[in-house]
């Protein structure tokens, strides 16, 4: 983007913008698009938005979503 991190923090301020709430919010939509595909598993998704562990990913998507990865993907298949 040839811009320095601070001057992006800046400009996504200006605009009523964080970028930890961007990025957050781009992983959950990732992470629930990865967990629709039933071919994944938990530790594949994990690894495929940058978790070094399923546990962290666990807990990111627990805090995101208020269900587990597993209660999720179950959710959805219900829903079908």
């Amino acid at each position: 983007m040839r811009m320095t991190p601070r001057v992006l923090y800046r400009r996504l301020a200006a605009q009523g913008l964080n970028f930890r709430e961007l990025r957050e919010s781009a992983l959950q939509q990732l992470a629930e698009q990865h967990l629709r595909d039933g071919r994944l598993s938990l530790a594949d998704v994990a690894l495929l938005l940058g978790y070094s562990e399923q546990s962290a990913f666990t807990r990111a998507f627990k805090r995101w979503t208020g269900h587990t990865p597993t209660q999720w993907r179950e959710e959805q298949v219900q829903a079908r």
